[in-house]
């Protein structure tokens, strides 16, 4: 089966962005062949996290394996010569790591076919209109939370990153209510120095979501939904880039709710900040 007859087999069951994706692969394959995924994104008029996503519905590693097997279909038809001339003329093919990213691309994608997509889309739907957001990471997740927080900061108000200090813990932990969320990342055994945090907030009926390397077994979990990442190295590096990869994707899917109302609020934010520069240097 082709990638076209593929796409074509699936499409019923895509997405509305993702239908405008797989339209444009179907329609333009030496477009899509030739650039990179942002591009074809933009093209599509959906977003690059879109396109990606459009490549795991298709069971795919992710865009370049798209690319390759776009390029078999071309050839297939008679119409390699048109490739080739579509190839940029100084594309650098760069092996160092090679076999490392198609790990990690295969292992990005086995994780988000385990992914429940109903989960991902009420995590997004609750980063998109709950009024406050506290990130929560400590150890080696805390590098992944603060990622987060700073992504998602630019783009909308009250987002909080709790620090591992106790002072700043009691102040958010009394700030949080109804309508907060907090969003945990738990990657390793550090659970216990989060536990308490999460009870006091669970008491106050504040929205708990979780991404988690696995499903906790000594207590009962208290977040909904929970995201699991699981580990594939005893280092977890590998989970970690598949956790970014999920962040990415959650954030690029929080802006599609409304991208106006995002780029409006990063436009002020901008300009604030430019006048209170003005001010300071006055």
């Amino acid at each position: 089966m082709t990638i076209c007859e593929n796409i074509k087999k699936k499409f019923i069951r895509l997405s509305k962005g993702q239908r405008k994706v797989a339209q444009f692969v179907m329609d333009n394959p030496n477009i899509v062949w030739t650039n990179t995924a942002s591009e074809v994104g933009r093209l599509a008029d959906v977003s690059e996290s879109t396109v990606i996503r459009f490549c795991y519905s298709m069971d795919l590693a992710g865009f370049s394996e798209l690319q390759d097997k776009l390029k078999e279909h071309l050839m297939e038809k008679g119409e390699a010569s048109e490739v080739k001339q579509a190839m940029p003329v100084k594309k650098i093919r760069n092996h160092i790591g090679a076999d490392i990213v198609k790990k990690d691309i295969a292992n990005i994608s086995k994780t988000f076919n385990q992914l429940k997509e109903q989960d991902v889309e009420e995590v997004v739907q609750l980063l998109h209109t709950a009024k406050k957001i506290h990130f929560l990471g400590f150890r080696q997740s805390t590098p992944v939370a603060f990622w987060m927080y700073s992504n998602v900061n630019r783009l909308r108000d009250h987002v909080h990153f709790i620090p591992h200090e106790a002072d700043k813990i009691a102040q958010q932990v009394a700030y949080m209510d109804e309508d907060s969320l907090l969003f945990i990342i738990s990657l390793d055994e550090e659970y216990e120095d989060m536990a308490t945090i999460v009870e006091i907030a669970k008491r106050k009926n504040v929205k708990i979501v979780a991404i988690r390397n696995k499903e906790l077994t000594t207590q009962e979990e208290p977040a909904n939904p929970v995201l699991i990442v699981p580990n594939t190295k005893e280092s977890g590096i590998t989970c970690t880039i598949a956790v970014f990869s999920l962040l990415h994707i959650l954030v690029e899917s929080m802006v599609d709710q409304n991208p106006k109302q995002y780029e409006q609020y990063t436009k002020n934010t901008k300009s604030a900040l430019k006048t209170s520069n003005f001010i300071a240097i006055s």
